[in-house]
């Protein structure tokens, strides 16, 4: 009996010790096939046919020795860790200009200028899962248990007002016509930024840090992230929160977009020096409050309609 009991134990640890090695050996193969590591042996390519060892044998040497690693920016500040650099390995290498994603230098290179890798990182601008080393991971699209995906491109000056809030003084045009527009529009009217406006709407002053679990996307059909919610409400208010006061106004796709900028460029944090920009010494923050209340609004707009 114990004879028998022992076989089958024994039968057992060999059996397990093979499938622990069969792991292993799946872990070596897949750590061996990391994505992130064919970009970096694809750079490595492509930069040495580019260089002459003859003119700089030590440089050259140094770049054909180069081994496959993770790279990371770590930014305090803004408690974040990006790994984006172990893919975009050419973004602020004027010799890749011309080369495939992830590879390609990063198309304004005067804003790295402003704005280096190693002390912005990369989600302080374009969003997504910094520590991730995965194109889904990164969520350049938006991905499940995720809150803040990459901002698409034509959001992306929302990222710009997080910092600068004179945005006369970056050309940032789309915040410079939806701030526009919000007071246009009489937003001011029902919701608060800094204190200014009336309180019958959501206040807005920090909007671009509330998380996305805030609002509800029972409505949308798709993939969800703060970014299509706002887009969304903007076109319909009432289909995407039944019951809004918020009426549905006249814009076109492009007077969404930037409304839309301007409101996730919305934030109240105190940053660093470092991270905050030098203003004119005149510079005077606009104001969003043009004063008229909501029920003036309802009231001159119901005057038009007898009126006709």
């Amino acid at each position: 009996m114990e004879k028998a009991v022992l076989r089958k134990l024994t039968l057992l640890c060999v059996i397990c010790g093979f499938a622990a090695i069969a792991l292993l050996g799946v872990t070596a193969f897949r750590d061996g096939k990391r994505e992130w590591k064919d970009y970096q042996a694809e750079y490595k390519e492509l930069l040495l046919k580019k260089m002459n060892r003859e003119r700089n044998p030590s440089f050259y040497d140094r770049i054909a020795g180069m081994e496959p690693e993770v790279k990371q920016v770590v930014i305090d500040e803004w408690k974040t860790t990006d790994r984006c650099m172990s893919c975009h390995m050419g973004i602020e290498d004027p010799l890749f200009t011309d080369a495939a994603l992830p590879l390609r230098t990063h198309p304004y290179p005067e804003l790295l200028k402003n704005h280096p890798v190693e002390k912005y990182g990369c989600t302080i601008c374009h969003g997504g899962q910094g520590l991730a080393t995965t194109y889904d991971g990164a969520s350049h699209r938006t991905i499940a248990n995720w809150p803040f995906p990459m901002v698409p491109k034509e959001l992306m000056q929302s990222r710009c007002g997080y910092c600068h809030k004179d945005f006369e003084a970056i050309g940032a045009n789309k915040l410079i016509k939806g701030r526009e527009l919000y007071k246009e529009m009489h937003c001011a009217g029902c919701h608060q930024i800094d204190g200014q406006g009336g309180a019958i709407g959501p206040d807005l002053s920090n909007f671009a840090d509330k998380d996305p679990s805030n609002f509800s996307f029972e409505n949308l059909e798709g993939k969800h992230s703060k970014q299509i919610w706002v887009i969304e409400h903007f076109k319909d208010p009432q289909k995407v929160s039944p019951g809004s006061p918020m009426r549905t106004y006249a814009m076109n796709n492009q007077q969404i977009e930037w409304l839309s900028s301007y409101v996730l460029s919305l934030n109240q944090r105190n940053l660093q020096r470092q991270y905050t920009p030098k203003v004119k010494a005149d510079f005077v923050a606009p104001k969003v409050d043009v004063t008229l209340p909501e029920a003036e609004l309802y009231s001159s707009s119901e005057d038009e309609e007898s009126s006709e």
